[in-house]
């Protein structure tokens, strides 16, 4: 048997909060994404490897925060 990590389950069990903290993964992403310049490490391209049923960025690729991105002023529409 193998080792894959599947957190919610599939199929007719499906975990009953994966739309829940799908949309918390999403909204976290977004708001780092919006306030942080990501860069990586290591300036080795990312390769994929395959990990049982899944893919998963290769060892050693690690994400730093080179510098904190000024807000911007937003304009909604009247």
């Amino acid at each position: 048997m193998g080792y894959e990590y599947l957190p919610f389950g599939g199929g007719d069990r499906r975990c009953i909060g994966l739309a829940f903290a799908q949309l918390e993964m999403k909204l976290v992403l977004a708001t780092v994404l919006a306030h942080y310049q990501l860069a990586l490490v290591d300036k080795h391209a990312v390769r994929p490897v395959r990990r049982g049923l899944t893919l998963a960025p290769s060892e050693g690729n690690w994400l730093v925060a080179t510098h904190q991105r000024q807000p911007q002023s937003v304009r909604v529409p009247a």
